[in-house]
Order: C-alpha cells, then sequence, then structure tokens
C-alpha cells in the first residue's frame, strides 16, 4: 500500500451534496477537503434541477451564486396550474415575501448544478475532487476502545491508495458504502407511483414558471430549462409504468402530449430521459464512529415538493458549520464528536418534518382517476382566492424559502 494522502476531510461521494460540502468548507475555512467519486464525471444523471430560495440563500453565502447565473440559471417567480379544458387555474408568485430571505429561485439541468459547485470549490485552492474512484473500506482504528474512521482504501484506475482525514463524510447516495460501513440501516418504502423525466422542445406560448399541467393520468409538471427546451416530470402511475419503462420513445411523448396540449407534437431531447422509481426513508442517526451522513445517504423523500437536493445542500451547509470551526482550531477528537452529534441534533427533525411534509403533498398531487382529477381542478381554483393565496404562500415560506427561525 502507497504511502497515506493526509487531509482535514474526505468527502466520499460528489453529487450536489457531496460538492456542496466541499465547496462550503474550502471556501470558508483554512481546510484541505479532498472528494472523491465512483463516477467518470460531474451530472452524468438527470435529477433534481431546482435550486429553491433555501439553497441559493447558501450559494449566495459561499459566494457561488454569479457561477450559477453564468452557467445559465434562469429565475421563476411564478407557478401555474392549468386544466385541460379549463385552462390557467392558478398562478402565485413564487417571489420570497420576507426580506430577510430574498433570495431567488433558480433552475438549472442538474449536471450544470453539479458541475458548477464542483468548478467553484476547485476555484478555492483548498479542495481536490476526484472521479473514477471508488472506496474499497473504510479505514478504522482503536480510540479509548472503540473504533474510529480515520479515512478509507480507494480504488483508482492506478491501483488503490489510501487517504486518511480527521473526519470521513459519506455523501455517496442512498446504496452508501460509508453508511454500510458505518452499520447504519436505511429502510425504504417504495411508492406506487414514478416520475418520467426527460427534456423536451420549448413550446412556443410558455413563459418561465413553475407550470403543472393536470390530467387524470397523471399531472406534469414544466420547468424551464434554457431558451430552446424544457424540463418535464411526468406522474407514472404503476398501470403505465411498462410503457414509460420500456415503451418506444414515439409511444411515450405521444401518451405526454395526450396529457398536455401543451407538449403535443414536440421535440423530445431523450438523453437522460429515465423513468425515476420513488421511495421514502429516513435513517435513525447521522453520525457514528467519528464519520459522518448527509442527503440521500441518510434520507430519501418524494421528489413532488422538490425537497432531495434542498435538503442534501442544507445539511452540508449545516455539518460544514458545526465542523469547520473545530477542525481549523485543531479540538480533540472527544470535541469533534460533540459537534458531529449537534449536527445531527439539528438536521435530524428538521429532515423528519420535509419527508413527512413531501409525503402528504406527494399523495394529494398523486391521487388518482376522475375524483383525484376532480380535487385537483377544486383546490387549485381554490387557491387563486384570497384565502388561497395566503395558504400558497405559507407552504412556499415552509417548503421552498424556510423562515430564519427553521433554516
Amino acid at each position: 500500500m502507497p504511502s497515506a494522502t493526509e487531509c482535514d476531510v474526505l468527502v466520499v461521494g460528489a453529487g450536489v451534496g457531496g460538492a456542496a460540502l466541499t465547496l462550503a468548507l474550502a471556501v470558508q475555512f483554512p481546510l484541505r477537503v479532498i472528494a472523491v467519486d465512483r463516477r467518470s464525471g460531474p451530472g452524468n444523471i438527470n435529477r433534481g434541477d431546482s435550486l429553491l430560495p433555501a439553497v441559493t440563500r447558501h450559494l449566495r453565502t459561499w459566494g457561488a451564486l454569479p457561477s450559477f447565473y453564468a452557467a445559465g440559471a434562469r429565475p421563476v417567480a411564478k407557478m401555474q396550474v392549468f386544466h385541460p379544458t379549463s385552462g390557467l387555474l392558478f398562478e402565485g408568485s413564487l417571489t420570497p415575501t420576507l426580506d430577510d430571505e430574498a433570495a431567488p429561485y433558480l433552475v438549472l439541468p442538474h449536471p450544470a448544478i453539479e458541475r458548477t459547485l464542483v468548478e467553484r470549490a476547485r476555484a478555492t485552492g483548498r479542495a481536490e475532487v476526484h472521479y473514477n474512484q471508488r472506496v474499497i473500506r473504510l479505514i478504522s482504528e482503536d480510540s479509548g476502545g472503540l473504533p474510529r474512521i480515520v479515512g478509507a482504501v480507494v480504488q483508482t484506475e492506478d491501483g488503490e491508495k489510501e487517504l486518511r482525514a480527521r473526519v470521513v463524510v459519506g455523501a455517496d447516495g442512498a446504496t452508501s458504502t460509508v453508511r454500510s460501513g458505518l452499520g447504519i440501516d436505511l429502510n425504504l418504502i417504495p411508492y406506487d407511483h414514478g416520475f418520467y423525466i426527460a427534456e423536451m422542445e420549448r413550446p412556443r406560448n410558455y413563459e418561465d414558471a413553475m407550470r403543472i399541467e393536470l390530467h387524470p393520468d397523471g399531472n406534469i409538471l414544466v420547468v424551464p430549462q434554457g431558451p430552446d427546451r424544457v424540463g418535464i416530470g411526468v406522474l407514472v402511475r404503476n398501470a403505465d409504468q411498462t410503457l414509460f419503462r420500456a415503451g418506444s420513445q414515439m409511444a411515450k411523448f405521444e401518451a405526454i402530449g395526450r396529457r398536455s396540449q401543451l407538449l403535443a407534437g414536440l421535440q423530445p431531447f431523450t438523453k437522460g430521459a429515465h423513468l425515476y422509481s420513488l421511495s421514502r426513508g429516513h435513517a435513525k442517526q447521522y453520525v457514528a464512529a467519528g464519520a459522518a451522513l448527509i442527503g440521500d445517504a441518510v434520507h430519501i423523500t418524494n421528489p413532488t415538493a422538490g425537497q432531495g437536493m434542498t435538503m442534501a445542500i442544507e445539511d452540508a451547509a449545516s455539518l460544514a458549520m458545526h465542523l469547520g470551526p473545530s477542525i481549523t482550531a485543531a479540538v480533540s477528537r472527544s470535541v469533534l464528536d460533540e459537534r458531529l452529534l449537534g449536527y445531527q441534533r439539528d438536521r435530524w427533525p428538521k429532515n423528519e418534518s420535509q419527508i413527512r411534509w413531501s409525503h402528504w403533498l406527494s399523495r394529494f398531487y398523486a391521487l388518482p382517476g376522475s375524483t383525484g382529477h376532480a380535487i385537483h381542478h377544486h383546490v387549485f381554483r381554490i387557491g387563486s382566492s384570497p384565502l388561497g393565496r395566503l395558504i400558497q404562500n405559507q407552504i412556499w415560506l415552509r417548503m421552498a424559502t424556510r423562515p430564519r427561525r427553521e433554516a
């Protein structure tokens, strides 16, 4: 085994959560951070693309917001809900209403989000991000009669190497190698529906908005993805799983066109299009043996409310603020452990609340058939009333903006 590479924090996984943590630590503290990822590069998956105000507030703090605009992020100021026969049912503002929460809601394709976070982290000069490097096993040492994680053995294209760190963080997703090595369980409960994620030619009469196209077969979410295309999320129930998993591209997009006149006949962009299976789950703990977990490694949520990526970046911000000052000050291991537990105490109840809210919003959004369609029609029409707008604003504050007392 070659000599070990030393760093302050080793981040396993350079997706959105891991890249955000790497950036947060490197930009705010004089620390050496190394992130490794088993993938070949950033952004080779098609996932979330919404940067909610709760996230862009952190990006602004880290000095990264201009880079996201430069990468093509588009602000979205309104939400619209359309019915196939009644037309526009509801239009509401997505602009924060509290002075200290004046952060924008942006959309940017997921690959560009990952890439921008990684580029900004590397630009600090204190962070390294390496791809094609897979963690084989964690390195554990005895500490006061208890095991403590002090690094990892990584498989690279040139063989195995050893990385040692004061703290190891698992940001390696639902199948987390780090979580398995720590013996922490994440039990998942599947949903009876999924989402088909794709991009399409931008409709002529579409304005930048979070737009929901209602339909009895399943609603469609439409968001801007640059000047020439939109991203779509098609709700797929069990009866249509075979079509959207294994059917021809023509058959899939013909079915989408039948659900939405806005999207009928438009050119699809099928690279990265896939049926996204859904589940929810929450680990009982985020830390063990001197190591920590963030993002999908410890919580999976229904994406209807757009919380998965948001929660991962909030985890990263919280962990950075709990760990950064202590590592910089070279405190003892016992103090570091207390800071890790502080991160867990901060994030676990907040994430549990968001998972619960996302679940119930998803149950409403996925109500099936003509009865569910009628309920959607009625509720969203009420949303245009003064009371409805007040309710919508409160939901938006909770799910997307996060009042300071809950941040």
